[in-house]
């Protein structure tokens, strides 16, 4: 008798481990997947080209700030990282959620950036499509 409610307690562990992963793999991951690409209002989205897209690089008095203009992205890397990866020597590391950018011209750790002087968005730079027009604040801190 014991073995076979061993037998049963370790089928019902199995059981539930299996459809926890199928729950978590096709219902929670997408979800946090599509929510992370996804920005308030329908106006952000991947676009294949966006023109004359103005980088400001804040070094907060470690060396002179610098002002990149007219910066034209295409193919769809239409992000706040490729504004900034177009113009400046940029390390970074990837944690699988999205690029944090470790040093700017050689300048870092501890970078946040921002959007025609909005708040502050709330998710990675590799993840924020812009728009024509926009400009890219990036300010040590």
């Amino acid at each position: 008798m014991k073995k076979k409610n061993r037998f049963i307690l370790i089928s019902f562990i199995a059981i539930f481990s299996f459809s926890f992963l199928l729950i978590y793999s096709f219902i929670i991951v997408p979800q946090l997947q599509s929510s992370i690409n996804q920005i308030i209002g329908n106006e952000r989205e991947k676009q294949y080209e966006v023109t004359n897209v103005t980088v400001i690089i804040d070094y907060s008095g470690v060396k002179d700030n610098e002002l990149f203009e007219n910066i034209n992205l295409t193919n769809y890397k239409t992000t706040a990282y490729y504004a900034l990866a177009n113009c400046c020597a940029v390390s970074v590391q990837d944690f699988g959620w999205g690029l944090y950018v470790n040093e700017i011209n050689g300048v870092g750790p501890g970078w946040i950036y921002s959007i025609n002087d909005d708040p502050l968005p709330n998710i990675p730079s590799n993840y924020f499509y812009l728009m024509d027009n926009d400009t890219v604040k990036w300010k040590h801190v």
